[in-house]
């Protein structure tokens, strides 16, 4: 464990604070004093015998939180092509090379680690990854609630309300086609943000295995909630060399609450597909279906992906085929709202139909061949961090805070970098320490 000044000065002999104007805010904390809102603590090091050998950051400036890195903006899908019958291919040559070698690099590190100690403790490289924890990034999805949610909660009409929630829920899944990876959360986390308008969000990473992460939030004019949680897991791992895909399964429900029309409206995700995996391009594309419910109301709806149903042959993977219908829920067994197959035979009577969904997730939504929403007239708005947030927000953690200044400042790219992986390595190693003691029932230091 360090803790001489001389081990101290070691520890800071890469970086000149004085002639860095980037780094001239960095506090040279000794390894006994951890940033106030370090993810760190000093039991791991003591344990594990982590040797640190990356500094300390200090807090994000404002302007440094306030950048938005993601480029989720009107020009989103310039770096990618849009296969029809395939999927959603990258083609931004930087983000290739950056992806590429990753299978080589752990193979590397595993030699390492082999020879070294028993203990084997792969780590991702922080290249692939992008300058966000994935509870800010399950944000993309919900980019246009400041337009739809808000048009949602302005009608009077239930059938209309439920229209624009599922308009909602299909608007920003192009999102998902970014090929950098966030941040696994660790337990406990949580994200404060902002949309647009300056309704708020508030989120938490609540367990690590299952993977779930709670959300909640409350329009500013109070006209509509939002809240659920996303139980996310991935399928395919093992067949992967074979495949050359995973599957990406989202289990959490999501509920919108509209007060104009007292609804409570519930609906799941699809699978999303992650190909190129081992070899060729990256793609992405989603598949299976989605269920809405209005429970209350007796109105559901169930909507195809992928060439998934009768009414999808033959055409392109983001075109997408539904139905909202009358339904007595008071027939049905209780059972898990999330349904991981696709239903052969969803849709009832014809005389119990309400209206026919049309259209595709990368242009635009139809019902009864009247268009609701299109993507080429409408930009993602913004979301912003909050500046006043719980010392446990996803903004302090260490790995995530040297890599996005890594992108900031161009000229200590690789220098940050480093920094980032040994941080990303000692905060995994400490997460696995906690899993740990939580399997034995035991708290951190407790003797046995």
């Amino acid at each position: 464990m360090i803790s001489s000044n001389e081990n101290e000065t070691k520890f800071y002999k890469k970086i000149d604070i004085e002639n860095d104007e980037n780094l001239s805010d960095i506090t040279t904390h000794s390894t006994k004093n951890l940033n106030k809102n370090s993810f760190f603590n000093l039991i791991t090091i003591a344990k594990k015998n982590v040797q640190l050998t990356a500094p300390y950051p200090s807090d994000l400036k404002r302007e440094e939180l306030l950048l938005d890195l993601s480029e989720k903006n009107s020009t989103f899908l310039e770096g990618f092509e849009v296969k029809d019958t395939e999927g959603i291919f990258c083609i931004n040559e930087e983000i290739v090379k950056k992806q590429s070698g990753v299978f080589s690099d752990m193979a590397k590190q595993l030699a390492k680690m082999i020879f070294k100690s028993n203990a084997i403790s792969l780590s991702l490289p922080v290249r692939i990854f992008e300058s966000r924890s994935m509870l800010e990034r399950y944000t993309d999805w919900w980019v246009y609630a400041p337009v739809l949610l808000k048009q949602a909660s302005k009608v009077e009409n239930k059938l209309e309300a439920f229209k624009y929630v599922i308009c909602f829920s299909l608007s920003a899944m192009y999102l998902s086609s970014g090929q950098m990876k966030p941040f696994n959360p660790l337990l406990g986390e949580t994200f404060e943000g902002k949309f647009s308008d300056g309704t708020k969000i508030f989120m938490e990473h609540t367990s690590h295995i299952p993977c779930v992460s709670n959300y909640y939030i409350n329009d500013i004019d109070d006209k509509y909630k939002f809240h659920g949680f996303y139980d996310i897991s991935i399928e395919g791992t093992m067949k992967m060399l074979i495949t050359n895909y995973l599957t990406c399964v989202q289990k959490g429900t999501n509920h919108v609450e509209i007060k104009s029309t007292n609804q409570k409206i519930s609906y799941h995700y699809p699978k999303l597909i992650l190909g190129g995996m081992v070899f060729g391009k990256r793609y992405v594309l989603w598949d299976g279906h989605m269920k809405y419910e209005d429970r209350q109301n007796n109105i559901k709806a169930t909507i195809f992906f992928n060439k998934n149903g009768s009414n999808l042959k033959n055409k392109r993977f983001h075109d997408i085929y539904g139905q909202i219908y009358y339904y007595d829920f008071s027939k049905e067994k209780k059972c898990d709202f999330f349904e991981s197959k696709t239903p052969k035979n969803p849709f009832p009577d014809k005389k119990y139909i309400i209206s026919e969904i049309t259209g595709s997730w990368l242009e635009g939504i139809y019902f009864d061949e009247k268009l609701y929403w299109s993507i080429k007239d409408n930009s993602p708005p913004s979301i912003t961090p909050q500046l006043y947030v719980l010392p446990s927000d996803s903004r302090y953690r260490e790995d995530l805070l040297w890599l996005k200044r890594s992108m900031i400042y161009d000229k200590n790219l690789n220098e940050y970098q480093e920094y980032s992986q040994n941080w990303k390595l000692a905060l995994e190693i400490q997460q696995r320490l906690d899993r740990t003691h939580r399997s034995e029932k035991t708290t951190l230091g407790k003797k046995k």
